[in-house]
Parts: structure tokens; sequence; C-alpha cells
């Protein structure tokens, strides 16, 4: 497949459904922003489809089981030809149906070059519960942003994900310096906590720390 230019973004709205972002006639990502979000497909630009990525709030040991509720609203949606972004609030609700965490949420997609592109995670988590919260004990089950597949490592930093060990194409994650160190991490009543996180999404052979220095160059940026 051919590769594309910074010129060629575009995005796809089905209002109260999902935000497709294009790039030329690859489709970078969908996201469903309903009431169960999901980020899938998600595309090099070469059109080469990587793993699925899961995007919750931290494990809450309180509320163990939360369920998400979206007003199916986005409250931005920008595009600039080569940078797209999306943002909606989501409640995430207990067992029981009362709400725990209200949260911001943003996805913004960045063109790079002509084979590189940047996936920005933005959230805000706001505890709406009454009481405090603990996100993320020792032993609790998996959350937050998690990109699926086989990791490979540097050994010097960034997680680097592969969707098969014959591909060329290279995913690196990068935690903001200033997002909160945990677990565990206590958060109060009316207190909130934000995240961001960058992905970087390159579609042939690059030197990991350039790649790496990109997604912090972008994350230092917004």
């Amino acid at each position: 497949m051919r590769t594309t230019t910074t010129a060629d973004l575009r995005v796809d709205h089905i209002p109260g459904r999902s935000v497709t972002v294009i790039a030329g006639d690859v489709t970078l990502l969908t996201y469903t922003y309903t009431s169960a979000p999901a980020l899938h497909p998600i595309r090099t630009l070469a059109g080469d489809q990587l793993p699925a990525v899961s995007w919750l709030p931290p494990h809450v040991d309180e509320h163990p089981r939360l369920r998400p509720a979206s007003d199916d609203m986005l409250s931005e949606l920008t595009d600039t030809g080569v940078t797209a972004a999306a943002a909606h609030r989501l409640i995430w609700t207990g067992h029981d149906g009362a709400p725990v965490l209200s949260e911001w949420r943003s996805l913004t997609a960045h063109l790079t070059g002509d084979d590189s592109w940047v996936l920005l995670f933005e959230n805000t988590l706001t505890n709406v519960s009454g009481t405090a919260l603990t996100f993320g004990a020792a032993g609790a089950a998996s959350g937050g942003l998690r990109w699926r597949g086989a990791l490979s490592f540097t050994g010097d930093g960034p997680s680097e994900v592969r969707p098969d060990q014959h591909h060329p194409a290279r995913v690196i994650l990068i935690d903001d310096d200033a997002n909160p160190h945990h677990p565990p991490l206590t958060c109060m009543d009316g207190a909130t906590v934000a995240f961001r996180h960058a992905a970087v999404i390159a579609s042939d052979i690059h030197d990991t720390g350039a790649l790496a220095d990109l997604g912090r160059t972008t994350l230092a940026g917004w």
C-alpha cells in the first residue's frame, strides 16, 4: 500500500456514535464513543492493522466493576489537516448504578511524516463517589491504557508494540512525566487526577530512541 502525506488527514463523524480519522485512503483509527467506548481499528499509514487498545480508568479497589455511561455527545471535534482531535465525557458507575468517576477524555491524531503519526491520549478522572477511592492497589486487576499484543522492550524506557515479529511496524508508548505515580493512588472525594500518554506509530523500521523523542516532544507541545 502507498503511504500518505501530511496533507491528507480528514475526519468522518457519525453523530452520537463514532469518529473516524482518515489519511489518504487509509483509516487510521475509529473511536466509538457511545456507552461502551472502543478504539478499533488502529492502523499505520501503510494501512497495516495494529492490536486493539483498551482504555479504562485505573482499577478502583472499592468499585472493581465500573460501568461506563456516555451522553453520546462530543465536547470537541477539530480537524486542521494534519491534526484531528475529539473529546467527550463519561460517567463510570458502580454495580448499583451510583456514579463513581466523572471522566473527560480526548484523543488527538497528529501526522508527523509520510510513514509515522502520533496518537495522544488525555483524560481526567474526578471522584464523585462521596468517599475516598484507591486506584490500583498491589495485586489489583489491570486498568488504564493498555495496548494488547506482544511487547518488546528496549531496556532503556518505553514499551514497543510489535503486531508481528516479522513486521516492520513499530509503536512506542510514552508516559507523560507529570502522570501520577501509582499503584496505589488515593483520590479523595471531589479530587481530580490527570493522565497523558503518547503512542508513536511508524510503518517502517525507525530508530527506537528517535521515535521515543518524537513522542516526548509531542507531549511537551500539547
